[in-house]
């Protein structure tokens, strides 16, 4: 696939100076989102916030199997410069170069508590529907090597910086990647990005239908995307009451 790339966005390797504008970056992306609206229904509050920031670069790597982790930011760039440049999106992957053993990669994950999320977030939808997700991406990726786009860190762009190619000069950084290495990628989608995912290749092979109504009494509002045009092909329409994620891949490429 061959992607025109805005010259004004620059992917670099995040350093832990960014994790405040990365933080910032994640909760105004998916501010519009159904599901992060119910995960802190107040808005994140700055315990929160803290929280978020923290987790991004922790003092010690993760053990071997949990995989290699970059996270990566997109800079837009002055009219006419190479910097510095502003932060509008950021994405997280997980790279896991060899198999796993299934008692590495099939371990139960422990839920989040208040004290590890912080103040202003609802435990209970987040983790239903973030160790929802978790569970699903397991069931597909098992411990096969592959390149993951992490549903926590995800990808997310400003909403006022949307439409100037930091997503997609996000997911070109990561599809390359995966495409040096010949490993398939792995992400589960929001509604909102669905179709971005779609032109880079990326297939769907199972979908997170959550009942928002029955399990919290939420009503969808005008105007509001709960993905009722995602993965129909796949998984037919959306029900009543419900909102939907994809799990995706795409194929690794040949060496």
């Amino acid at each position: 696939m061959t992607v025109a790339l805005n010259p004004r966005i620059r992917v670099r390797k995040a350093v832990p100076a960014d994790a405040e504008a990365i933080t910032n970056t994640m909760h105004d992306g998916f501010s519009i989102d159904a599901m992060h609206q119910l995960m802190y229904p107040n808005g994140a509050s700055d315990d929160s916030r803290r929280k978020f920031a923290a987790r991004l670069f922790p003092p010690t790597p993760p053990p071997p199997n949990e995989g290699e982790r970059f996270i990566m930011v997109a800079e837009l760039l002055p009219e006419g410069s190479d910097g510095p440049g502003e932060i509008v999106a950021f994405s997280e992957w997980t790279l896991f170069r060899n198999s796993r053993a299934e008692e590495e990669w099939n371990v139960k994950e422990e839920p989040r508590t208040q004290e590890q999320l912080g103040e202003g977030c609802n435990v209970h939808v987040f983790n239903a529907f973030i160790g929802g997700l978790h569970r699903k991406r397991r069931e597909h990726m098992k411990g096969d090597p592959g390149l993951d786009l992490s549903v926590l860190g995800t990808l997310a762009c400003q909403t006022n910086r949307q439409r100037l190619g930091a997503g997609k000069a996000l997911l070109h950084w990561g599809t390359t990647l995966a495409d040096e290495l010949s490993l398939p990628l792995f992400l589960e989608s929001s509604p909102f990005g669905y179709n971005l995912y779609r032109q880079f290749g990326f297939e769907t092979i199972d979908v997170f239908d959550i009942p928002v109504f029955d399990l919290y009494g939420t009503v969808k509002r005008e105007g509001q995307n709960w993905g009722e045009l995602v993965a129909l092909e796949f998984a037919g329409p959306l029900a009543k009451g419900c909102a939907r994620n994809a799990i995706m891949r795409r194929p690794a490429k040949s060496p």
